[in-house]
């Protein structure tokens, strides 16, 4: 029994060998293009998304409070120290340095010894976060790391801390939910983008002993 055989076709080109090889370098570049571009716009998608979830922390402090007094009509005094995301996307916090006078200081209690000659059982009820590390301020929030309110008595180690706001120095670094990380002083220059958060020698933390 015989078989009937069919030929197999194959696309034939113009028989121009000049035009044949001009039309498959064309193609060629054409696919070639095609590849760039998708990868041109992957990596745009990925930037966008980024921008779209930077972090943005700055490092505040205030010096007074809203109340004021009846009889004098002046605001009371605050010391507070906080970190507000002015950012579109969530900052996670990984450490924050505090120095005094350039020296480190590893917690409240530290502080209030260098600066208000303060011993540890100081207190001029002081709010504090106790911990930072690892905290996530949201967009448009803001974290309170310490504040303390001026004291209806007077209280020497309140007024000491007070003087010294001048001589507190703050940086804190941070990283948005894609693990790009910033670090950021209070000396009002944009915050400088790191390969990770290396945390330094003595990082603080507010809280006392």
């Amino acid at each position: 029994m015989e078989h009937e055989s069919h030929p197999h076709h194959h696309p034939h080109g113009t028989g121009i060998r000049w035009l044949d090889i001009s039309l498959a370098v064309a193609a060629g570049i054409v696919s070639l293009v095609s590849l760039w571009l998708g990868l041109h716009s992957a990596h745009s998608m990925e930037k966008l998304v980024a921008a779209n979830s930077f972090p943005y922390l700055e490092i505040m402090r205030n010096m007074s409070s809203m109340d004021k007094d009846a009889a004098t009509g002046r605001s009371h005094r605050r010391v507070e120290y906080m970190l507000v995301n002015s950012g579109i996307g969530p900052a996670r916090v990984e450490w924050v340095e505090l120095r005094y006078k350039d020296k480190p200081m590893a917690d409240l209690s530290e502080l209030l010894a260098a600066c208000c000659n303060a011993n540890a059982q100081a207190d001029i009820g002081m709010n504090r976060r106790g911990n930072v590390v690892g905290s996530l301020v949201r967009p448009g929030d803001m974290m309170s790391m310490f504040a303390a309110d001026e004291p209806a008595v007077a209280n020497p180690v309140f007024d000491a801390l007070h003087r010294s706001m001048n001589d507190i120095g703050l940086t804190a670094c941070y990283c948005s939910v894609f693990d790009e990380c910033y670090l950021r002083n209070r000396d009002g220059v944009k915050p400088k983008q790191v390969e990770q958060c290396e945390a330094p020698a003595k990082p603080f933390r507010p809280d006392f002993k």
